[in-house]
């Protein structure tokens, strides 16, 4: 098992860390990869992307609370927060 995922699902993101497991794989795990260049490098067989998780599941602006799924990009989460006049801290 080699090369690049990217599931679109929990399962599918189950069934690749079994799959790895079991052939001895070491995996990478990459969103949108700005701060790859930072630190060591890492030694992979396969990298494995959440970029196809992406979007947010909860947002109760009155409640301050936001849930986003592990590939959402930070943009994204920003601008539904600047729409009711939030940030993050």
């Amino acid at each position: 098992m080699s090369g690049l995922i990217t599931p679109t699902s929990a399962a599918e993101i189950a069934d690749a860390v079994r799959a790895a497991a079991s052939a001895r794989t070491p995996i990478e795990i990459t969103a949108g990869g700005t701060r790859r260049g930072l630190g060591r490098p890492v030694q992979a067989g396969m990298t494995l992307s959440t970029t196809g998780l992406s979007g947010i599941t909860l947002y109760e602006p009155a409640e301050l609370v936001i849930a986003a799924r592990a590939g959402t990009p930070l943009a994204h989460v920003e601008a539904a927060l600047a729409e009711k006049g939030q940030m993050l801290p």
